[in-house]
């Protein structure tokens, strides 16, 4: 595996967070939690309701839906924020207007309005509204195109601050998961976290590749038993010297992308993971694994961007926040020896230097 230079990590307290998610997740326009209104769902009534000129539909993983994930501050007795969101991914064959709002349970619902100007996969978001009435886990049905699937939200005690997420499948700003050989892994990012930040790099001039992580941000080297990082690294980048901000954002497109051998020489991804052992050995990586390492087969193996959201940090650069699902074979660095990944998904960060 290339080692990437020219990193740095983010403190999420520290992050202007401008996320432009009515504007640019996927191909197209969304309305605000304030222009839909917190009176109620779009169109009334008590159950799921779904309107407008475009079709869509969603796509299930089981009962559930692909990639569902919820956010915001949930919590019992207190009206949700604009920062209460379900998103999750549609597959739009018409393009057009549309509206959606789930039915109501614990108090609460989630609504949404926009307007698809391309067919495909396309993320949409939800705006919670209302005031949860009790604490637990909540499922809610979205229903659109004859696809059906639930989304668990989580809705904290009243008093705890809401925080974690609002339940769904993640709970963290910025993570991984994925299960590895038959084990289930995980590392989420909040404002509070303090041992774990996301981490940006760059290799080479104009020429250029990225990556993307969880990052062990503690100064207990090396990384401890028990904890794990994560990476994702993206390349190949020509002409990086003269690009703008919008071309350095197309460089991250939803879109499914091959992985490489070489991320220096040849487009494309890499995925790299350190186990959670403890045990980097006397050159630093024999707990790492990757796919471009070993064999570096990766037959069947799929990597798709879901969503990529702009932002600026204080310091005034511009950064890409991406969410990605994959599947691949890990090699161990240093024996070559393979795990499976499976079920991955991540939201990290890349920037421009």
């Amino acid at each position: 595996m290339v080692r990437l230079f020219n990193s740095r990590t983010l403190s999420l307290t520290h992050l202007l967070v401008f996320l432009l998610i009515l504007a640019n997740i996927g191909c197209q326009k969304e309305m605000s939690k304030d222009t839909l209104g917190s009176g109620g769902p779009v169109g009334g009534g008590g159950g799921s309701n779904s309107g407008g000129t475009a079709v869509f539909k969603l796509v299930p993983a089981g009962n559930n839906c692909s990639d569902a994930a919820v956010t915001g501050v949930i919590e019992a007795g207190s009206t949700l924020a604009a920062d209460a969101l379900i998103t999750v991914t549609v597959n739009v064959t018409k393009v057009g207007d549309w509206t959606y709002s789930t039915a109501t349970t614990d108090g609460i619902s989630f609504v949404g309005a926009g307007n698809f100007t391309a067919t495909g996969s396309q993320v949409i978001t939800l705006y919670g509204v209302g005031k949860p009435t009790r604490a637990g886990v909540f499922s809610f049905t979205l229903t659109i195109g004859g696809g059906s699937c639930l989304v668990p939200v989580l809705v904290a005690t009243a008093g705890t601050g809401g925080t974690g997420g609002g339940g769904g499948n993640t709970t963290g700003d910025f993570y991984y998961k994925a299960t590895i050989d038959g084990t289930n892994y995980t590392q989420n990012i909040t404002s509070t976290t303090t041992d774990y930040e996301p981490g940006e790099s760059m290799s080479g001039s104009d020429d250029v590749y990225f990556g993307g992580g969880i990052n062990w941000s503690s100064t207990t080297a090396p990384l401890p038993a028990g904890k794990t990082e994560f990476s994702i690294g993206k390349g190949i980048m020509h002409g990086y010297l003269s690009a703008t901000t919008a071309q350095f954002k197309a460089f991250f497109a939803p879109a499914s992308y091959p992985y490489t051998a070489d991320i220096s020489t040849i487009d494309g991804i890499t995925v790299s993971w350190t186990d959670p052992s403890g045990n980097p050995g006397t050159n630093g990586n024999d707990n790492v694994w990757s796919s471009d390492a070993g064999t570096k087969d990766q037959t069947g193996s799929a990597f798709k961007i879901i969503s990529a959201t702009e932002f600026i940090d204080l310091a005034g650069s511009y950064n890409v926040i991406v969410k990605a699902q994959f599947n691949c074979n890990l090699y161990n660095e240093k024996t070559g020896a393979k795990k499976v990944l499976t079920n991955g998904e991540a939201v990290v960060v890349f920037g421009m230097f």
